[in-house]
């Protein structure tokens, strides 16, 4: 690897470790909205994984023994990522976690550095993937306030999505390949992020293709980002299957512009500090207010001094900023209310902020490539005072890292019982009628107990998705398993397979069977269905796809060099 590379990664690396650092020495942020949910579902997914399953769908000790259903719907890459990097977290004496942020951030940071080399310097594109990092949205909010560790990777795959979509309009050999893969990598990140993304890369290529291939570069991207989703089949097909089963409205998202909502308030009432907004959505309103007066700085000076070769790019990403803004503000709110199936898959609305912090980092490395453009000599306001104005946008960015670093060191560690708190799902797909209370207290119960009659329950097999059960009853009622509810559970008498009715157990919300008179033995099981076996054969369609059309670059880059 040239020396010069190797400088880079070491920078970006030292960046992130240095943005990351207090995570690193402290642990996560537990008061992060999405940090202890993250957390579980990486110990559990490692727990099953380093047992010989390569995808755990069902959590079998998450939410105190009762299991959890949610990454049937809830993409694995976050969890997949910290079941991979234990066994390294426990050399080093690390937090799996916070070593898969810090993973995360890095990546980020490389992936902006390669597409902005596309567009500018080394040096440039350096400086802008450092800026990357520290934009607001990116690094206060998301990564810590929020601790939302699926939409952080959401940010980093995207930069890479946008690189190999230039190198297609390049018609640069095997793009399409990498194309594919980023993609993948983008929607088993996080999914509301491929909706409000994926326009990106058709309308970066229809903007910088030559004239007479806009049409085939434009087809040829659409070709990558199919072949990508084909190789997330695996997780892509059984999740859309499942969806029905995790209804968003049962998570009472509000999404309006009172106080208690989650639509922006930009405007006099937020400078103001009027608007009655919660802090943490004046928090998104400032870092969104602040990364838009500087996308049009940027964008504002690029026009004016840009060579006109870029015209057309700077403004592809002035362009797109107005919409997500709309979508943002108090202003959508009866968009919002007119299309709730919309409201419920992006959930909320402030998540187009990832839009501003991608359109913020060409129109930055434009800027700052027209000032190092400038004769050495130069001392005019162009040549210093724009550096400046960059110098002080970060400042308020580090301002901002600063404020919830202090809150970070002031945080309680919450050791609270609340079922909910564990799994961000678990109002939407557990049982109607089931209290959380009640399921508390039998996660304290035995494995599996009669609610009625004089019989006796013994497991056999304790595994996820497979359970077995021994009963031995004269006339009693429904056995019950220490396991939550789910539709796509079933049961069936062994050796015999007769199926037998499975139900909730309310208000515990745990799975219930009709165990027949006598001593039976029973199953319980989660069985991989068509959905997931198809979703597997995409994926291993698009894989083999990937591999035929890198091995044709590389036998015709062979034969072109001979």
């Amino acid at each position: 690897m040239p020396l010069k590379q190797v400088k880079v990664i070491v920078a970006l690396a030292v960046a992130a470790i240095i943005l990351s650092v207090p995570i690193l020495v402290q642990g996560p942020m537990l008061s992060g909205q999405d940090t202890k949910e993250h957390i579980n579902f990486g110990r559990y997914f490692a727990e099953q994984f380093w047992q010989g399953e390569l995808y755990p769908r069902w959590l079998l000790n998450m939410n105190y023994g009762l299991g959890s259903a949610s990454l049937f719907v809830y993409p694995p890459l976050p969890s997949c990522v910290y079941a991979l990097l234990l066994p390294v977290a426990r050399i080093v004496h690390l937090n799996a976690f916070t070593l898969g942020e810090s993973m995360c951030l890095f990546i980020s940071g490389l992936c902006a550095f390669l597409w902005m080399t596309t567009l500018a310097s080394r040096r440039v594109s350096l400086i802008v993937a450092v800026l990357y990092m520290l934009l607001p949205y990116h690094l206060t909010i998301d990564f810590y306030r929020r601790g939302a560790l699926s939409e952080c990777w959401a940010l980093a795959w995207m930069p890479l999505v946008l690189y190999f979509t230039v190198r297609v309009a390049r018609k640069k050999h095997c793009a399409t390949v990498g194309l594919a893969l980023s993609y993948a990598l983008l929607i088993v990140s996080h999914l509301v992020s491929v909706l409000i993304l994926s326009a990106l890369p058709l309308l970066l290529v229809l903007t910088i293709a030559e004239r007479g291939r806009k049409a085939r570069a434009f087809f040829t991207v659409i070709g990558g980002l199919v072949l990508g989703t084909l190789v997330s089949g695996a997780y892509l097909v059984p999740a859309i299957a499942n969806a029905k089963y995790f209804p968003v409205s049962r998570l009472e998202i509000p999404i309006d512009n009172g106080p208690q909502g989650n639509l922006l308030d930009l405007g006099w009432g937020l400078l103001t500090w009027q608007s009655g907004k919660s802090g943490f959505v004046q928090a998104i309103s400032l870092a969104t207010i602040d990364t838009v007066l500087f996308i049009a700085f940027c964008g504002f000076m690029a026009l004016r001094k840009g060579p006109r070769s870029r015209r057309a790019q700077t403004l592809l990403w002035l362009a797109v900023c107005p919409i997500p803004l709309f979508l943002m503000s108090g202003a959508s709110e009866w968009l919002w209310k007119a299309l709730p199936a919309l409201a419920s898959a992006v959930q909320f609305p402030w998540r187009f902020d990832v839009v501003l912090c991608i359109a913020a980092l060409p129109l930055a490395a434009f800027l700052l490539s027209d000032v190092a453009e400038l004769p050495a000599r130069s001392t005019r306001l162009w040549g210093v005072g724009v550096p400046v104005i960059v110098a002080l946008f970060a400042a308020t960015w580090f301002g901002g890292y600063v404020n919830v670093v202090r809150r970070l060191a002031s945080e309680h560690h919450d050791t609270g019982t609340r079922l909910s708190i564990y799994d961000g799902w678990f109002a939407s797909w557990t049982p109607r009628g089931m209290d959380q209370e009640s399921a508390l207290a039998a996660s304290e119960g035995p494995a599996a107990r009669f609610l009625a009659g004089q019989g006796t329950a013994t497991v056999l097999v304790w595994k996820p998705r497979h359970i077995e059960v021994q009963t031995d009853c004269a006339a009693c009622g429904p056995v019950v398993v220490k396991q939550l509810y789910y539709p796509k559970w079933k049961a069936r008498l062994l050796p015999s397979g007769e199926p037998l009715p499975v139900g909730p157990a309310l208000p515990q919300g745990l799975l219930a069977v009709q165990a027949p008179p006598g001593r039976e033995q029973i199953l319980l099981e989660l069985p991989r269905g068509l959905d997931e076996q198809i979703g597997n054969w995409l994926s291993t369609l698009g894989l083999l796809s990937c591999g035929t059309l890198a091995a044709s670059c590389f036998i015709r880059d062979r034969t072109v060099l001979q």
